[in-house]
């Protein structure tokens, strides 16, 4: 083994060595699994149950787009009360209102019943996203540390989406949709009460210094980082659309969930191989040079023609997605205010979700439109744009990073 590979075990050695660090990572894993079920689940339930894809759809859009703009004003309560109560309490709520969902979409209630009470699931979605990215500087010992913790994060959340779809099918297959939608609620009660157990989770009370008007978004530094968030979610959305649609252009409809697993498998390499340097540049400069090579990384996908090369570029695609959202997280973590990391990191998560929404309908408007090759332009596009936002406001991206900057 050589030195370099030595060096990069070393790193990921210490990092598990820390005390509470194994066990944080594995109870948040598992209390945002869900994240990655949730979609499928409901789009397969409310499918089955209704026969109407429309109706599912609309189900799983009020959803994702009330946990995304929710996410925040639960930060809030968390930097404002603690995480332990906030979290138990909206993981309560989640699951009796999925209960409620399944039991109104099961009795064949009005469509709009189905839609308004996915909306309300969705926006009591706990904010552990946000929880545990304000903890990481509690354990990190330093900023190079911090940046690591932060990469694995960001690796974290792909193993989320490539597992989450895969237990969702296997339990339709096995049982039914509504065996799957039980599963992701049984599976937030469990996995955030067990975050919410942890020492550090319930030593994290709150007490938010008294906040500026406008709150989080008061600060420049982070409004900029965000309108970059939504450009980068936009580049996942873009691609998300982009590759089953490349797989059915290349008489491959099969190939769709191959295409993007690879693009997620992409992602984790690319964060591993991100945390494993000791960079020199500063984090504002590094993420503009991650957003660029994530466009170029996109870009043969415009012209890619056969399922040999498409099998090849996904995967290569996805190598920046890890790096780019391991870039946010770091910044994010020195550019928010004092107490309130987690409405911070939530507003973040709103950004990013709300990117990947623009991103899905735009490129599904530019398949139908134009073919595969013009998702992947829009891709490309949107990470062009979050490296102009991030060259423009560089010197807003600058504050020192600090392991307690954000705690």
């Amino acid at each position: 083994m050589d030195a370099d590979a030595l060096k990069v075990l070393s790193r990921y050695r210490a990092l598990l060595a820390l005390e509470g660090f194994g066990p944080l990572l594995a109870c948040a894993v598992l209390a945002r699994l869900p994240s990655g079920m949730f979609s499928l689940a409901i789009l397969l339930f409310v499918k089955a149950q209704s026969g109407s894809f429309l109706l599912a759809g609309v189900a799983v859009g009020a959803f994702t787009l009330t946990g995304a703009l929710g996410s925040p004003a639960l930060g809030q309560a968390v930097d404002r009360i603690g995480q332990s109560n906030v979290l138990i309490f909206a993981a309560i709520c989640q699951c009796a209102l999925l209960i409620a969902f399944l039991v109104a979409v099961s009795s064949g209630l009005p469509a709009v019943a189905t839609v308004v009470l996915a909306a309300l699931a969705g926006a009591a979605l706990p904010p552990v996203s946000g929880c545990i990215r304000a903890l990481w500087p509690q354990i990190a010992p330093d900023a190079q540390a911090l940046e690591v913790v932060y990469s694995l994060d960001a690796i974290s959340q792909e193993i989320i989406y490539t597992l989450g779809p895969l237990l969702v099918g296997t339990v339709t297959v096995l049982l039914s949709p509504g065996a799957s939608l039980t599963m992701c609620a049984a599976i937030t009660l469990a996995g955030t009460f067990l975050f919410a157990s942890s020492p550090l989770s319930r030593g994290q009370r709150g007490g938010m210094v008294e906040r500026s008007r406008g709150g989080v978004l008061a600060s420049s530094g982070v409004r900029a980082l965000l309108i970059s968030a939504v450009f980068g979610g936009c580049v996942v959305g873009a691609a998300e659309v982009g590759l089953p649609a490349l797989a059915i252009h290349v008489g491959s409809r099969a190939s769709a969930g191959v295409l993007l697993a690879l693009f997620s498998t992409g992602s984790m390499l690319g964060g591993l191989l991100y945390a494993a340097r000791a960079w020199t540049a500063s984090i504002a400069v590094r993420y503009v040079a991650v957003l660029l090579g994530l466009e170029l990384a996109m870009a043969p996908l415009v012209a890619v023609g056969s399922l040999p090369v498409a099998v090849l570029l996904s995967a290569v695609a996805g190598m920046g997605v890890a790096p780019m959202l391991s870039c946010q997280f770091s910044l994010m973590a020195s550019l928010a205010p004092a107490g309130s990391a987690t409405e911070a990191f939530s507003w973040h998560r709103a950004a990013t979700v709300g990117g990947i929404a623009l991103g899905s309908a735009l490129g599904g408007a530019l398949v139908d439109a134009a073919g595969p090759s013009a998702a992947f332009a829009l891709g490309c596009t949107g990470a062009a744009l979050a490296a102009v936002q991030a060259v423009l406001r560089q010197r807003r991206f600058e504050p020192r990073l600090s392991p307690t900057s954000s705690a």
